[in-house]
């Protein structure tokens, strides 16, 4: 069992089985976690959404990117 409370509040990839057998990648942002499901935001779905800790087969971290204000934003602030 991973220690998943590292990753609150981070987005990671999950590969996830569903209740009939299908597999999904999903990218998520861990909200909370529970003894046997994560509650998080699904990038796919555009919702929240349980998973359960005993379907995710796999997860990786997805490192931050750095944001950088865009051009207009830029226009604004030299204004």
């Amino acid at each position: 069992m991973l220690p998943w409370q590292k990753y609150t509040g981070r987005m990671v990839e999950i590969i996830y089985g569903d209740r009939s057998g299908q597999f999904s990648k999903r990218m998520i942002v861990i909200r909370s976690v529970q003894p046997d499901f994560i509650r998080a935001y699904c990038m796919e779905r555009g919702a929240v959404r349980c998973f359960a800790i005993d379907r995710i087969l796999a997860v990786q971290p997805v490192p931050s990117v750095k944001r950088t204000p865009s051009t207009s934003a830029r226009q604004r602030e030299l204004a």
